[in-house]
């Protein structure tokens, strides 16, 4: 299992090393695949529908092999860069379209919009994970279960996109409590109490629920057995705190841990697919206090479950728009701000496209975010006055414009609809842009809007740096290559101590000093060539031209790294002082101490 498989808390995320460059390098091509895949469906429900339903068997479904394949080979893709559990979305989705080649009338108009929203979701929740933010594969589930319906899936449940390495550890249950063996008795006492809990959602039923299966777990001698019936007891803990919603897969939890008992009194082993279906439902009720609940809060510990999110698996998190309509808003965003900035400038010429570009801001921002109307409304009015004023606008406005359109670009390259702080804003961005036109007095730039700032600046500088360094290690590469390629000609290395002497410097700057160190190193190693005479056999013996080379790949490797994972950049990489060459390792913090 992958370590970034884990659905973990912002602070692990943070502080798990794992590189997702390889997703970074896939994520155009699955985007590009879902798209056409997408395409491939459109184009076969239009053809459908221009037969009859008797002719759609004869209809040509080579649209819908299309389809198929290249979700089959955005699955390996995905598998391919360790990215297991929200490869099963993709995994359903092609299992969807093979149905749809057997039985062509199942593939409708609303079976290709499922399909498609399931790509959107997809393609969003890689975006976040690249983006470093603390989202779970579980919150794929609405567009998971409707194509798992569209494939006639047996099985579908959220614990399926839980990736979370299963073992079986035995809770350390403190509470004492006397063993309940199986029998005719116990039986009848499940039957009672599930029916119950089931028709009621009754917390005192499911306390009991607790007790009986902690009884069990106390009369068990195998470990596997006794661990089962400790996490149901939390399981049903839980639910008599109501830490959890008596839900569809509540219920057939319920009942499943009925068909369990029967398979157990039989001598059957205890399911490990069902004792991680309620530890994942344990892991979705977070634990005010434990002594509120000893059991369930001994499940979580035994299995680590505190770095666990709980996810709203009903609710909608992604997928929600097409990722047409965001790119459509960058652009017309992008086009408003350049305007309006010529516009400021005294630029009448432009005063022609201001209206109709802000229009269409406006129009994608209530689209894409209805709670900001209010925004929207407020730029339409600044700059419905600003045309019809022919002049400049006053400087205190044209400052609270320039604010709101960074903040929507800052908003839209990263677009979150559920952020709670987007509403809050852009109505606080409305009240300031009100006040600016009615000729109030200039207000100071809150905290977040500083720091908006702030981000906007660091992510242009570590572009521009990102491009320099880019072009630095060019340069580099080439002449070394030259250099390897004819040893004897050391003029080729003239001016790598310059350039190697930039790049340290560069590196410093962004507190990358383990790769500083290993560009220092390359610059001694060049000069020692440069100043001595070297015997290229002995050179190439001793490793000099293979150190230069890793530390080459070592820096491509670091400088791609930047552009999506600048902290894990920062803490991915050590000098090996022995060696003299720049790493990549899992445990190289680890190594430096």
């Amino acid at each position: 299992m992958q370590a970034h498989d884990l659905d973990s808390s912002p602070a692990e995320l943070d502080l798990t090393l794992l590189d997702l460059g390889p997703l970074a390098w896939v994520l155009d091509e699955l985007k590009s695949s879902l798209e056409s895949a997408s395409k491939a469906l459109r184009r076969f429900v239009r053809e459908a529908e221009t037969v009859s339903n008797s002719d759609l068997a004869a209809l040509d479904a080579g649209q819908l092999r299309t389809a198929r394949q290249q979700l089959h080979q955005s699955l390996g893709a995905l598998e391919m860069v360790g990215m297991n559990a929200p490869a099963l979305m993709l995994r359903a989705m092609e299992s969807a379209v093979q149905k749809f080649i057997q039985s062509p009338a199942l593939c409708t108009q609303d079976a290709a919009t499922k399909i498609e929203l399931a790509g959107f979701s997809l393609t969003h929740y890689l975006e976040d994970v690249l983006a470093g933010k603390p989202v779970s594969a579980v919150s794929l589930f609405p567009q998971y279960r409707d194509i798992q319906d569209l494939a006639g899936a047996d099985r579908i449940h959220p614990a399926d996109l839980w990736a979370f390495e299963w073992r079986w550890i035995e809770p350390a249950v403190t509470r004492a409590v006397d063993a309940r063996p199986y029998g005719d008795d116990a039986r009848q006492l499940l039957d009672r109490l599930m029916l119950n809990l089931i028709r009621t959602g009754d917390p005192e039923t499911a306390r009991s629920l607790s007790d009986v299966c902690l009884g069990f777990a106390a009369g068990q001698p195998g470990a596997e057995p006794r661990t089962f019936w400790k996490i149901a007891a939390g399981f049903f803990e839980a639910l008599a705190q109501g830490l959890l919603k008596v839900d569809l897969y509540v219920k057939r939890a319920t009942l499943r841990i009925l068909l369990q008992y029967v398979w157990l009194v039989r001598g059957t082993e205890a399911s490990a697919r069902l004792a991680q279906d309620l530890l994942f439902m344990c892991s979705q009720a977070k634990v005010m206090r434990s002594a509120d609940a000893p059991v369930l809060s001994a499940v979580r510990s035994a299995y680590g479950l505190s770095r666990v999110k709980p996810v709203d698996y009903e609710s909608v998190h992604f997928g929600r728009f097409a990722p047409a309509l965001i790119a459509q808003a960058r652009k017309r965003i992008a086009a408003a701000r350049e305007s309006w900035s010529f516009a400021t400038a005294g630029d009448l010429g432009k005063f022609k496209s201001l209206k109709d570009q802000f229009s269409l801001v406006s129009d994608s921002l209530v689209k894409l975010h209805p709670p900001s109307e209010p925004m929207a409304r407020a730029l339409s009015r600044v700059i419905d006055a600003t045309v019809a004023s022919g002049k400049a606008p006053a400087p205190e406005l044209a400052l609270e414009v320039a604010a709101a359109v960074l903040y929507l670009e800052a908003v839209f390259d990263d677009f979150d609809p559920n952020d709670p702080e987007l509403w809050t804003r852009t109505a606080r961005l409305a009240e300031r842009l009100q006040s600016a036109q009615a000729g109030g007095q200039p207000q100071a730039l809150e905290s977040w809007m500083e720091q908006l700032y702030q981000s906007v600046n660091d992510k242009q500088t570590m572009i521009s740096v990102v491009d320099e360094l880019r072009v630095s290690l060019a340069d580099l590469e080439k002449s070394l290559d030259n250099f390897f390629r004819a040893p004897q000609d050391k003029k080729v290395l003239a001016a790598v101590p310059a350039q190697l002497a930039r790049m340290k410097g560069v590196l410093s700057m962004l507190e990358l000093d383990q790769a500083a160190l290993a560009v220092m190193h390359m610059r001694e190693l060049v000069e020692k060539i440069l100043e001595q005479d070297i015997d290229e056999q002995q050179a190439r013996a001793a490793g000099m031209f293979d150190r230069l080379g890793n530390n080459l790949g070592a820096l491509s490797f670091l400088i791609d790294m930047l552009n999506y994972q600048p902290r894990l950049a920062k803490r991915l990489f050590f000098y090996d002082e022995l060696k003299g060459e720049l790493k990549a390792d899992r445990d190289s913090e680890a190594k430096r101490k």
